[in-house]
Formats: structure tokens, C-alpha cells, sequence
């Protein structure tokens, strides 16, 4: 997904979640010292090449970008390159990377933060639709953004497309009243290959059934998913991810749990957090990196056997849980019934006590 504002968004983002924002699934992981250079191809309008770099001096790689970077200190940004600055880049962290030997005379050199969502063991198809759907891998592509203005970047070799026969389209143009800041509506743009055209009615039809149904959700995810063309497997992988990050499954967070709770979750299908007899349940934001607070969250507790995972429509949890910083914090026992109405999806077992004290005596 590229980001233009904090409204405006192009592209379908694999499995849809552009506009719901996977914020954790986007933020930097252990190895968020490590960079990626990429050549785009304006005419195939993709990537063609990427190389992964570490950085040991983040300081050094911003001179190189120069007054770009003056208000981005930890460089989480994406920028271009010209010439110079690649060559310099080049040369100065040992990369890897000839443009010229790549055969697009129309290329765009960016340079971007390694993320979490680069582990996934398939194509993601954001960046990278186009080609996808002349190929036939791709089903349906949605382009949407505020406007103005009335185009999106790349809509011309889309259209290109469009022209030659190839590709169906369709667009959609929904006014506000009143304009919200400088958008004076809201515009999406439907491509899918030849003989598709059925998804994009199916499309609309899920996000209008969003609306009447609580909200997006995974289940909505993996039918959008499977509209856009990806298998079984790869939505199985994309919710997982989902829901761990905290995106259309609502805020992610892990609290501990006794022996006897645990056994209460499994007896309630993983749909609900047990009763306590202490007068408040500890809780704190997941992070599925954090593999050292996770240990030290469940072994401050000798009564603890585990650490689950859930997730909270957090606009309906405000006045239980202090969405601003990640804990630990406290539920009252008898709120949990309340936390348990706005759970969104299965808890999760992310950690036992015993598979921990065992890794530590190894």
C-alpha cells in the first residue's frame, strides 16, 4: 500500500486491508536496521529488482539522502533516489545494485525500511498489480483514494491496459456532503481481466454487508481475498498475520492465565476469558516480536501457565482499556464480561510456562 496522506490510499494491499490500516504489520521488526533498495519500472508500473542492506549507522545513510531526511530521524520513510545519491549508496554500504544492467530506460530508484510484512512466504500483490492481472494471477484490483485529484498514480498504464482489450473497468465516484477538508468525494477504481467482471459486483456487495454486520471482520477479509485471487493457504497466512498485528481484528493484546483458566478458555470454544479471583485481569498490547517481555509477562506470576492473545474492537473498549500506551494495565473482574462481549476472532495461545522453563534450563 502506498500511503499518500492520512486519508488517501492506492492500492488493494494484498488481501484488501489497505484501508483498515495493519499499522503493527507495517512497523519495523528486530531487523529494522536493514534497508531495501528497489528500481520501479514506470512501465510496467512494478518493481523489477530489490536488494536488502544492513545499516549499522543510521546517521550515515541520511547524509546521503540529505535535506529529505531533516525531520526523519529514524528514516521511515520512503525516498527516491537520483544518480548521485545511489552511487554514493552504493558505494558506501558495498550494495549490490547496477540499474544499468536492468533494461527499463524508465526506472524510479527507491529506498524504504525493511518491514514484518516482507516475511510473508508469498507474493503479496500491492505494487505489484498490473502485472499480475495481465498475467491472469490477479482476479480484481481496487484503487481507491480521495480526490481530487481524479486520477491515481500509475491509472495510465492501467488504462493502457484497458484500451488494448485486455482488462475490465469500472469506477466509482461517492460525494461527501459536506467536502471533508480538501476531498470533495471519495473514488474507486475496479480493474480485473476479462471475464472477471462478476467480482467487482461481489466486491461491493461485501463491503456493503460490512456495514450491517458490526464492522469488517477475517471472515470479510478472506471472501475479499479470495475475490482478489489468492488461495487457501495464503488467506490462512494473511489472517493469522491479521490478527496478531492488531489490523482488521481489532487492538491486539496478551494477558496471563492460571492453569484452571486456561482450561476454561478451551471449554469455551476460545471465545471468551475466563473468570478470576483476583480483583482485576493484567493486560498488555502483543507484540509478536517481543519474544523477552513475553517470558518476563508470564513468570512474574507463579500462578501463571500461559499467555493468550485477543483482540478488542478498541472503539468499543475505551472505557476499559487505556488505548494510549501498551500497559501493563488492569480490567476489573467484574468487566471482563464486558471485554468478553467486544472480543473479536479466537484467543490464542502464544506462550506456556512450561515450554519456557524448559527452553531456559536447555
Amino acid at each position: 500500500m502506498e500511503m499518500t496522506n492520512s486519508f488517501c490510499s492506492v492500492g488493494d494491499s494484498g488481501n484488501g486491508a489497505a484501508r483498515l490500516e495493519l499499522a503493527k504489520a507495517w512497523r519495523p521488526s528486530p531487523r529494522s536496521n536493514h534497508f531495501i533498495l528497489e528500481a520501479f519500472d514506470r512501465d510496467l508500473w512494478c518493481p523489477v529488482a530489490q536488494t536488502l542492506f544492513h545499516v549499522a549507522d543510521i546517521d550515515s545513510l541520511r547524509s546521503i539522502l540529505g535535506a529529505a531526511a531533516d525531520e526523519d530521524p529514524e528514516l521511515r520513510n520512503a525516498y527516491h533516489l537520483d544518480d548521485d545519491q545511489l552511487a554514493t549508496l552504493v558505494e558506501r554500504f558495498g550494495v549490490s545494485f547496477d540499474r544499468f544492467q536492468l533494461e527499463s530506460a524508465d526506472l524510479v530508484i527507491g529506498l524504504f525500511r525493511w518491514r514484518r510484512l516482507r516475511e510473508a512466504p508469498y507474493l503479496i500483490h500491492t505494487g505489484y498489480e498490473l502485472p499480475l492481472l495481465l498475467d491472469g494471477r490477479k482476479k480484481l484490483a481496487r484503487m481507491s483514494h480521495g480526490y481530487p485529484p481524479m486520477t491515481f498514480d500509475g491509472e495510465h498504464r492501467f488504462d493502457h491496459w484497458v484500451a488494448e482489450g485486455l482488462l475490465h473497468r469500472e469506477e466509482v465516484i461517492e460525494p461527501f456532503d459536506p467536502p471533508y477538508r480538501e476531498y470533495l468525494g471519495h473514488r474507486t477504481v475496479y480493474f480485473t481481466p476479462k471475464g472477471e467482471e462478476w467480482r467487482i459486483p461481489a466486491s461491493k456487495l461485501i463491503w456493503h454487508a460490512t456495514s450491517k454486520s458490526g464492522g469488517w471482520n477475517e471472515h470479510f477479509e478472506r471472501l475479499e481475498g479470495t475475490l482478489f485471487g489468492y488461495e487457501d493457504w495464503q488467506n490462512d497466512w494473511w489472517i493469522d498475520f491479521g490478527l496478531q498485528g492488531g489490523g482488521f481484528g481489532g487492538v491486539t493484546f496478551s494477558c496471563p492465565v492460571t492453569m484452571a483458566g486456561l482450561a476454561w478458555i478451551e471449554a469455551a470454544g476460545f471465545r471468551a476469558l475466563p473468570p478470576i479471583e483476583s480483583s482485576a485481569l493484567v493486560i498488555a498490547s502483543y507484540d509478536v516480536d517481543a519474544n523477552a517481555d513475553l517470558r518476563a509477562f508470564m513468570l512474574e506470576n507463579p500462578d501463571s501457565a500461559a499467555v493468550v492473545r485477543f483482540n478488542v474492537l478498541g472503539q468499543n473498549v475505551r472505557d476499559l482499556i487505556d488505548l494510549r500506551h501498551g500497559g501493563p494495565q488492569h480490567v476489573q473482574a467484574e468487566r471482563i464480561g464486558e471485554l468478553n462481549r467486544n472480543l473479536r476472532g479466537s484467543i490464542v495461545i502464544v506462550a506456556r510456562r512450561d515450554n519456557l522453563e524448559s527452553s531456559e534450563s536447555v
